[in-house]
C-alpha cells in the first residue's frame, strides 16, 4: 500500500478507516518477539530446553522444569541479566547447597521476587549459584500471565514440543484424562492411583502423591523411602548397579506394565533414588510417560489435564 496516495484526497476520512488496520497490527503478536507466551521446546538428553527473553534479554538459555522449587542461576547470568530487578535477598544462616541426586552447588546469594520471563512473570525464589550456568532453570509451572489472567492453562504439547499459556475456551478438556492437582507451588504434586506388575507375575496396586517433573528424564522414578518397602513385600526383583569398588550407586525394577491413573505404559525401567527423603511421594512421573501426548496444568482449578 502507497499511503502517500492513500492520504490523498479526503485525509482525514481515510486515516479513520485505517485505524482498525493500524491497531490490529500493533496488537498482533508475533510470539518470539513481541508476546512471547508461547516457547518452542528443544529436547536434549531427555530435558527440554528454549530461548527466551528473561528481565528483557532476549534469547537467554532456558532450562524448562516443573520438579525445583525455585530459578537458579549462575552468578554470571545474575549480574548479566538479574542484578537490576528489585529483587528481596533472604539471608542465610550459615553456608548453604543446592542438591541434587547429580549434583551440588554453593547457593552464593538466595532471592524472592518477580522476574519478567517473555510477556509472563516468574515469582518466586532465585538461586544464584557459584558455579557456572550455561542456562538459567525455570520452574515453568509458577509463571504467571498477569496481562491476561484468563490464560491460565499451562499446555506441554510434547508431540509439537511447544509449552504455552491458553484460555480454557482454546482447549476441549473434556477429552482428556484428569489427575487431582494438589499443589502447584513449589512444584506440581497430584494424586493417583498405580498399578504396577514385572510382568512375572508379581503386582502391587497403591494410591499416593507423584511429583510432575518436566526435567526428569525418566517415564517414572520412585522415592526409595516410600515405595521399596511395597516392591519388596510384593516380591518385586530389585535390580542393582554398583561401581568398580561395589558401591551401590543405583537400583531399579523392569516395569513389564505400569499404570497412573488412566495413563500406561509397558516394558521399561522405573529406577529407585534414595536422594529424596523426608516426603511422602511415591515418585516422578517425566514427560516420557506420556509420550506424544499432550500435558496441562490448571493450578487455579488444582487439576493435571492429559491425553
Amino acid at each position: 500500500m502507497n499511503l502517500n496516495n492513500y492520504f490523498a484526497g479526503d485525509a482525514m476520512g481515510r486515516f479513520i478507516k485505517l485505524i482498525p488496520v493500524l491497531l490490529f497490527a500493533v496488537s498482533y503478536c508475533v510470539p518470539e518477539v513481541l508476546c512471547q507466551t508461547s516457547f518452542q521446546l528443544v529436547k536434549k538428553n531427555g530435558h527440554y530446553y528454549t530461548d527466551a527473553s528473561v528481565n528483557g534479554n532476549g534469547n537467554t538459555p532456558v532450562f524448562v522444569e516443573t520438579g525445583f522449587h525455585g530459578m537458579v542461576v549462575g552468578e554470571e547470568w545474575y549480574n548479566t541479566i538479574l542484578a537490576s530487578l528489585p529483587l528481596e535477598e533472604i539471608t542465610l544462616d550459615r553456608e548453604e547447597y543446592l542438591r541434587t541426586d547429580r549434583t551440588k552447588r554453593r547457593i552464593a546469594k538466595l532471592l524472592k521476587g518477580k522476574v519478567p520471563v517473555g510477556d509472563l512473570i516468574y515469582e518466586g525464589r532465585v538461586y544464584v549459584v557459584d558455579t557456572h550456568e550455561d542456562y538459567v532453570t525455570l520452574p515453568v509451572n509458577l509463571l504467571k500471565n498477569e496481562t491476561d489472567t484468563m490464560a491460565s492453562l499451562i499446555r506441554f504439547d510434547f508431540k509439537k514440543n511447544v509449552l504455552d499459556f491458553v484460555r480454557h475456551e482454546d482447549v476441549n478438556l473434556d477429552k482428556m484424562r484428569t489427575y487431582a492437582l494438589v499443589e502447584n507451588d513449589p512444584m506440581p504434586i497430584f494424586e493417583a492411583t498405580m498399578e504396577l506388575s514385572d510382568g512375572s507375575g508379581h503386582q502391587l496396586i497403591q494410591s499416593g502423591k507423584f511429583n510432575f517433573d518436566l526435567g526428569n528424564g525418566s517415564s517414572v522414578f520412585f522415592f526409595r523411602n516410600t515405595m521399596l518397602p511395597a516392591l519388596k513385600k510384593n516380591k518385586f526383583k530389585i535390580q542393582t548397579s554398583r561401581d568398580k569398588s561395589g558401591n551401590i550407586v543405583g537400583q531399579g525394577i523392569f516395569a513389564g506394565w505400569c499404570k497412573i491413573g488412566d495413563k500406561s505404559k509397558t516394558g521399561f525401567s522405573i529406577g529407585i533414588t534414595n536422594k529424596i527423603v523426608g516426603t511422602d511421594e511415591l515418585g516422578c512421573v517425566g514427560p516420557s510417560f506420556f509420550k506424544n501426548g499432550i500435558v496441562i496444568l490448571d493450578p487455579l482449578n488444582n487439576h493435571i489435564y492429559y491425553k
